[in-house]
């Protein structure tokens, strides 16, 4: 793909698009982009250019959201067009991708994440920014569900469609911040529920949930419980992501031993406790492909699928293999199933120098010392 693109001008080109193209320490990323992209037929004519302008972010989703589906064996019966994905097979689905995306001026200040950043800084203020998170991750749902085609018709009012259940797949890019939030706040809104956790008189853990009517940012407020409104009786299920990004091809490409031998990557960051009673994360730190086969990352990692309890026609279990599920519970509580632990949130660090790898692992250690220093 990056030898196939067309020249477009320094005003219009993203900056991020420009340090993939370019960057010596990207070269496992663009070959696992190329790859990926030479075998997504059927991609709109448009891809090309947008992934090299203003719609980068939603391009390098479809082609993680690509490689996820080929990864899990499903057949693809058409990819562009709207919806931007039709599975076949014995559960077929259709899935259209988007973003919440900045506003023009943001972009044109230059303020999006770039691959020289390639880690979402932590919100000055988190309550804020989570409020914002929800509004920008709503208006983005809203947008597909209100779509019409110049006949009238929403995606699931579609010939090729009806029938099949209807997935939105989503990933934030609002704001600097933005990758920094997790599954949680959405599948709040999207259930109109939350999590109490609380201690009981011997000390362990206990959930319950309470019912949430409204989201409020600023001035604007917005009702929850997406699924259960009628609006949303055709939207079978959300995936949602905050990792499928050029890291991911980065970290993946470099697994695969596309990368030069002086770039080495560490990826760290927050994992979900599997001991019941706790109520914190576990740090993880490793240096990429410095592990077993077994262990390497996947493209379906870091996507959850938020199934719709009210939906008209819902997504059966296990159709999007590898991929954490979230289904709402009869105690209001979220049943959360994953093949394996899946980061909360990351940051991957590259390191560029010609002993690289042991660099790598030096930071490594130091990063797990200092994490347990201050449990």
């Amino acid at each position: 793909m990056f030898e196939r693109v067309r020249k477009v001008s320094d005003e219009v080109m993203d900056p991020r698009f420009r340090v993939v193209r370019d960057e010596h320490v990207h070269q496992a990323t663009r070959r696992l982009m190329d790859e990926t992209f030479a075998a997504f037929h059927g991609a709109d004519r448009s891809f090309v250019r947008e992934f090299q302008t203003g719609g980068f972010s939603p391009r390098v989703l479809e082609l993680a959201l690509f490689a996820a589906f080929q990864e899990q064996g499903h057949v693809l019966e058409r990819t562009g067009g709207a919806p931007d994905f039709l599975i076949g097979g014995l559960h077929p689905v259709a899935v259209e991708a988007t973003t919440s995306n900045p506003a023009q001026s943001a972009f044109a200040a230059g303020l999006e994440l770039t691959p020289q950043d390639p880690h979402p800084p932590v919100p000055e203020d988190l309550e804020d920014a989570e409020a914002e998170f929800v509004l920008q991750c709503a208006k983005a749902l809203r947008r597909k569900l209100e779509k019409r085609d110049a006949q009238g018709r929403s995606y699931w009012q579609q010939p090729h469609v009806e029938g099949r259940p209807f997935v939105i797949a989503l990933e934030s890019f609002h704001h600097l911040s933005a990758l920094f939030h997790t599954v949680g706040p959405l599948a709040s809104y999207l259930y109109g529920r939350r999590d109490v956790a609380a201690r009981d008189g011997h000390g362990v853990l206990v959930l319950t949930s309470e019912e949430i009517t409204e989201h409020r940012h600023g001035d604007t407020v917005i009702p929850s419980g997406l699924f259960a409104r009628p609006e949303a009786a055709h939207l079978s299920a959300v995936v949602f992501s905050n990792s499928a990004t050029v890291a991911k091809f980065h970290r993946m490409g470099t697994e695969r031993g596309y990368g030069p031998d002086d770039v080495a990557l560490l990826r760290y960051g927050t994992l979900p406790d599997p001991d019941p009673n706790a109520d914190r994360p576990v740090e993880r730190v490793y240096v990429v492909s410095d592990y077993s086969p077994e262990e390497h990352e996947t493209f379906s990692e870091g996507f959850h699928v938020l199934h719709n309890p009210w939906a008209r026609v819902p997504v059966p279990d296990g159709v999007f293999s590898g991929m954490t599920e979230h289904r709402l519970q009869g105690d209001g509580l979220v049943l959360t199933t994953a093949e394996r632990p899946d980061f909360f949130a990351s940051h991957t660090a590259v390191l560029h120098a010609p002993h690289a790898r042991a660099a790598a692992r030096v930071y490594a250690a130091r990063y797990l010392a200092a994490s347990r220093a201050s449990t």
